[in-house]
């Protein structure tokens, strides 16, 4: 393992490919697109020689879910990456996160008019989902003290009292702020939730990309008298840039909870992606040296940011990301209106993500995706210097 080698350095042409980070928030090359949260880096090589072999088979008809090593190669990885033993029975298929995982959580746990718990500024499609459903969101909003995002538990003990908050839906690491919840943050939340009959849902999909001392706890390793509870949504497709494949798993150590959940993708007939699982099962059974080496790249990424940040725009504030390849910065000195904001970095050439798309909390701030060759990023940044060099003007 310690002699295989990605080079992240390497170009990537991605326009014209049908990319929705190139093609459609870059417009064919026109921006450097700073935002979508994928990376611009080949997937590993042993995921590629997977889905070719596959491939080259040349008979693409319908296939059966191969449970038992779909769930073994994710054990595997909670073994080998947590040291964690996770029984293969509560590991259930998902077609992706959000349109798959969360849509049948929603529809196995939760009726129209029930009240989904979200943690703002957060991931913006957890409410297009949950109103997509006819449910409604109700935010438990962070607090920045310090430079540092806390959560708030006395207004989280008010908000799940509500009956019809039926599930609190947490993102760790969080999406887009970078923060790693503790272990011990995390037990006083399943204990809020366990106390009020609440399902807590966890969106664990950043949890392989985290920094230092930062430790990532998958919710269903907490004590059994709260995971009982507890569902996990888990992908290989952040860490391992395979999106396009919408191949997922939840965790449900409750079996109540794990049949209801059957029920609802048996109903809706899902199917699983034939080339997609078996890059999943590659690179959780190979691919460690991949995710130790893109974590570093990441992490060196960043520090161009922060250095770039403070010797040219320093009033301009970097949340410090305990994990994830996304970074949450504060432009509020500016003293521009979002939209303009916004406008004034599509005008210098770069795309980045507005704050406000994850609540109203986010005004003023920007989502940036560093997952990207660093000479990218560098051209990127000089485009944001621009922007500021107009403003300033």
């Amino acid at each position: 393992m310690a002699n295989k080698f990605h080079d992240f350095d390497e170009p990537i042409n991605r326009i014209g490919t049908d990319s929705f980070k190139w093609d459609y928030e870059g417009e064919n090359g026109k921006y450097i697109p700073l935002g979508v949260a994928d990376t611009d880096f080949k997937a590993p090589e042993e995921a590629i020689a997977a889905v070719r072999k596959r491939t080259e088979f040349g008979v693409y008809a319908y296939g059966a879910l191969p449970q038992e090593r779909f769930a073994a190669s994710i054990c595997n990885w909670y073994k080998k990456r947590y040291g964690l033993t996770v029984d293969p029975e509560t590991i259930r298929h998902s077609q992706g996160l959000m349109t798959g995982a969360l849509w049948m959580i929603l529809n196995a746990y939760t009726r129209p008019g029930d009240k989904v718990l979200i943690q703002a500024p957060v991931y913006h499609t957890f409410s297009i989902v949950i109103k997509g459903a006819g449910r409604f969101v109700e935010s438990n909003d962070l607090v920045l003290e310090d430079g540092r995002y806390e959560m708030n538990f006395e207004d989280l003990e008010k908000k799940v009292a509500d009956p019809r908050v039926r599930i609190m839906l947490i993102c760790n690491p969080h999406n887009p702020v970078g923060r790693v919840w503790t272990k011990e943050e995390l037990i006083k939340v399943a204990e809020i939730c366990k106390k009020n009959n609440t399902i807590l849902v966890g969106d664990e999909i950043h949890g392989d990309i985290v920094y230092g001392e930062h430790k990532h706890t998958p919710l269903f390793s907490l004590s059994d008298d709260l995971t009982d509870n507890i569902v996990v949504m888990g992908s290989p497709s952040k860490t391992f840039n395979l999106a396009c494949f919408y191949s997922a798993y939840v965790v449900i150590k409750n079996k109540a909870l794990r049949d209801q959940y059957n029920v609802v993708y048996d109903d809706f007939h899902f199917d699983y992606n034939y080339l997609g699982i078996e890059a999943l099962m590659a690179c959780y059974n190979e691919c460690d040296y991949y995710v130790d080496q893109q974590n570093e790249y990441f992490w060196k990424n960043i520090g161009v940011v922060r250095d770039f940040l403070a010797e040219n725009m320093p009033e301009v504030k970097m949340i410090e990301p305990e994990g994830t390849y996304l970074l949450w910065i504060d432009f509020s000195a500016w003293n521009m209106e979002q939209d303009d904001l916004m406008n004034a970095f599509a005008e210098a050439g770069v795309r980045l993500n507005s704050g406000t798309n994850y609540g109203e909390c986010g005004k003023g701030y920007v989502r940036l995706n560093v997952a990207t060759q660093t000479a990218v990023l560098k051209k990127g940044l000089e485009c944001i210097k621009v922007a500021r060099d107009s403003h300033m003007a």
